[in-house]
């Protein structure tokens, strides 16, 4: 809305919030607004579980996200009490203690969230998602299995989601996702 087009800096967003703050809540209220008449809209018609992507948690610096982000995720997640709510926070490491106290059920982890550290900031009351990096998708098959693996053991008995730490890139292998997938697989049966 406010950038025109996609953004890797956020630049013209941050400096909406920065010189006129008060149209940057009036946006992102209307944002929050609609994300939550789709979010309940994808529920009437059947989706089981929503996860909220929040885009530009990582280009924000702590206090601005707790006013500009976190603040907006949590009215999201207060409204969606119908299925259980992930929510992923690409970069917003510094604010786990805030996701922690969101009503959602599961909190993502990108590939630069430790799991041992976020499960300690979290609790176990929340499952984590995540957190391979999706560029170890271009390894061999063997390093795949390695770092996927050692992923599962960083989790441990506790409620887990193995995923990547965002998403798929375009040109990888899909060979190297079924890897992924089925050394996950594997590992659950042991």
């Amino acid at each position: 809305m406010v950038e025109g087009e996609g953004s890797k800096t956020f630049s013209k967003s941050k400096k909406l919030i920065y010189s006129n703050p008060e149209l940057a809540h009036q946006i992102l209220t209307k944002i929050t607004n609609v994300t939550i008449a789709y979010l309940k809209l994808q529920i009437n018609a059947g989706a089981a579980m929503v996860q909220l992507f929040d885009s530009w948690a990582g280009v924000l610096g702590p206090v601005e996200y707790s006013e500009f982000g976190t603040k907006y995720v949590k009215q999201i997640c207060d409204a969606i009490t119908e299925v259980p709510v992930t929510v992923f926070a690409k970069g917003a490491y510094y604010a786990r203690h805030e996701l922690a106290g969101l009503s959602c059920q599961t909190i993502g982890l990108d590939w630069n969230m430790n799991i041992e550290e976020s499960r300690k900031i979290i609790g176990t009351e929340k499952t984590l998602q995540g957190n391979l990096d999706p560029c170890v998708l271009y390894a061999d098959f063997k390093t795949i299995e390695t770092k996927t693996k050692n992923l599962l053991k960083s989790f441990g008995n506790q409620r887990h989601i193995a995923n990547l730490g965002h998403g798929v890139y375009p040109d990888t292998d899909p060979e190297k996702v079924k890897c992924f997938i089925e050394t996950v697989k594997g590992f659950a049966i042991n």
